[in-house]
């Protein structure tokens, strides 16, 4: 007789007290698969802040998609799928009256900070009430500090990719323009440079493409030399040249995984002339609170480091710092630091450094009659439109 696959959720046998204590509690549903008393494999996701029958949702296609992935019959798997018993679920309720007022009545705006290396205080940008942006990226040269940037209209939501002077003096950007606007949405302009030129790859998951493009006058002007992976909904990818290869950190959006809740690499031996192919054919993080790239690697004294967002308790709470311990034959990193502003912020998830400058992105509650009444207007849009 073969021993059926125990399954835990949230560190409960039953699936909806999982869900649900993780719901009220830290916003992570962790899941744990175990064969034989052995851990199979984990993964985890955060619930929705407004909805339980959601989370609970995308917990069960988070279960599917692990079955597909390791040749599980979902019918072998043991856990409990009882319903709560009504006083159960009105106590959970209330407690889930919290989240919801959080998101009923504060409206939020991301905005772009930044700090010297020695310094351990960050500085502000705070942009016009009708825009908000983040995703920065620093790029050192001819003794000026230009800053890349997503800047998205609260009216449209539609991003695009912005870059700016810093003008450490007067705290202020100055000379800025866009440089990248499409169709679909745009962020995460990740700069960098290669044998004297400047690329970008700009996150383009709504294109279904990862696309690569080129500075043809710095810092203004940018033309798309190629396309990188096709046919793919991938967020914040990441470049990282070593070993004489290529290689892109990503995190792809299909049923039961969002863009912030895995990792996978691809690999090519030349940026420009071979094709990516993936180098596990499974993601290397599954870990809803370390998955999703927050910028540049960093290299330091010889090792790398990863740059990650913690996506747990909400969409760009926090960023981390991993070690890279191991790239190939069994992808392995270990949490060295976790990533937190200088004075209260709501959110941080981008962190990026050149030369002696640290960028970086805050979430921040604002109170001003635009943000207010536009928080409102988008309350009651969402519930007559969608």
């Amino acid at each position: 007789m073969l021993l059926k696959i125990k399954l835990t959720i949230a560190g409960y046998s039953n699936l909806y007290k999982g869900v649900w204590e993780a719901s009220v509690k830290n916003g992570v549903i962790e899941l744990v698969f175990y064969k034989d008393g052995k851990v199979l494999t984990t993964a985890s996701l955060a619930a929705d802040s407004l909805s339980f029958y959601k989370s609970l949702t995308n917990t069960q296609d988070k279960i599917a998609l692990l079955c597909k992935r390791h040749h599980i019959n979902e019918q072998d798997l043991d856990y409990d799928k009882s319903k709560l018993s009504n006083p159960q679920n009105y106590f959970y309720k209330l407690l889930f009256l919290r989240k919801v007022l959080f998101h009923a009545f504060v409206p939020i705006q991301w905005v772009i900070t930044y700090k010297l290396k020695n310094d351990d205080k960050w500085q502000k940008l705070i942009p016009k009430s009708n825009v908000f942006q983040a995703d920065t990226f620093v790029v050192y040269k001819d003794n000026k500090y230009y800053i890349f940037y997503e800047e998205l209209e609260f009216k449209d939501y539609h991003g695009y990719l912005m870059v700016g002077e810093l003008d450490i003096e007067n705290k202020q950007l100055i000379n800025q323009k866009v440089i990248l606007k499409l169709d679909y949405h745009l962020s995460y302009p990740n700069v960098f440079e290669e044998d004297g030129r400047y690329y970008m790859i700009p996150e383009s998951g709504d294109g279904g493409s990862v696309d690569l493009y080129e500075c043809t006058s710095f810092p203004y002007s940018w033309e798309k030399k190629q396309t990188l992976l096709d046919n793919i909904c991938a967020v914040d990818t990441t470049p990282l040249k070593t070993n004489d290869a290529w290689y892109l950190f990503t995190s792809e959006k299909v049923k039961g995984a969002g863009g912030n809740e895995e990792l996978s690499i691809y690999k090519s031996e030349d940026l420009f002339n071979e094709p990516f192919k993936k180098l596990y054919e499974n993601p290397v993080v599954t870990d809803v609170s370390n998955a999703r790239m927050g910028g540049h690697f960093i290299r330091q004294d010889g090792e790398i480091f990863r740059v990650s967002q913690n996506c747990g308790k909400r969409y760009g709470h926090q960023a981390n710092i991993n070690k890279i311990i191991q790239l190939e034959g069994g992808y392995k990193e270990e949490l060295v630091e976790v990533l937190k502003p200088s004075f209260s912020a709501l959110g941080f998830h981008t962190y990026n450094q050149d030369h002696d400058l640290i960028v970086g992105d805050m979430e921040i509650a604002r109170f001003d009659g635009y943000s207010l009444k536009r928080f409102i207007w988008d309350k009651i849009k969402k519930r007559l439109f969608s």
